[in-house]
């Protein structure tokens, strides 16, 4: 549960929370099962904090720092995350339907199976997020890093990756039909046996990527950069 001393301080604004925290800085935050729906807690230090279980629902979290939190079985149905710094926190079972997580800091973000669809992602950092198996059908990652990511069998059907930074990336068997992919840099970034058929690659960059096995039916390749490419049992 929730610690009230920590709660009753954070209820107060960002600068009795800031005190609370100067004074006590070995405390790690505890707001397990509290509920934040609809506050405005944005820019507040919430590094390392435990919310487990704790309902976020439409609470306004612009550029809070949560590096290193656990949202395990959080509630963040309809959080405004916007430029929140997110690197290395859990979200095991945590619902973020409707969340904004645009120039969100997501680096290392533990999102396995995570239900990501049509989120507002935009330039957002998920560079060696553990994505494996997560729903980003139809998403908007338009100029998003993505470097080193880890997207194995991951759903981004109709997901918008224009411009995004995929390199040396895991897509390994991930759904990418229909996905738009159009500048995005994919250097080195392991395709193998990936699904996309009717992806939009126009002036992607495959440079030493891996394909092998790729369904590649009705892609648009036009002016994509294919040097040193991978390519055993392509299919067209």
């Amino acid at each position: 549960m929730a610690k009230i001393e920590q709660l009753m301080a954070l209820q107060e604004g960002s600068a009795a929370w800031g005190r609370w925290r100067a004074e006590n800085p070995q405390i790690r935050p505890d707001f397990r099962g509290a509920d934040l729906s609809g506050r405005d807690i944005g820019g507040s230090d919430l590094q390392g904090a435990n919310l487990m279980g704790a309902v976020l629902r439409r609470t306004k979290l612009r550029g809070v720092d949560l590096g290193r939190a656990k949202l395990i079985g959080a509630d963040l149905r309809g959080a405004e995350l916007v430029g929140a710094v997110l690197s290395e926190a859990k979200f095991a079972g945590a619902d973020m339907m409707g969340a904004n997580l645009r120039e969100a800091k997501l680096v290392r973000a533990e999102l396995k199976g995570a239900d990501l669809r049509s989120l507002p992602m935009t330039g957002a950092d998920l560079s060696e997020a553990i994505l494996t198996g997560a729903d980003l059908s139809g998403a908007d990652l338009r100029g998003a890093r993505m470097r080193g990511a880890d997207l194995r069998m991951a759903k981004l059907a109709g997901a918008d990756l224009s411009g995004a930074d995929l390199s040396e990336s895991k897509l390994i068997r991930s759904k990418l039909g229909k996905a738009i992919l159009g500048g995005a840099h994919l250097v080195r970034a392991d395709l193998s046996g990936a699904d996309l058929q009717g992806a939009d690659l126009s002036g992607a960059d495959l440079s030493g990527a891996d394909i092998s096995r790729a369904n590649m039916r009705f892609a648009n390749l036009s002016d994509a950069i294919l040097e040193g490419v991978k390519r055993t049992e392509i299919g067209f």
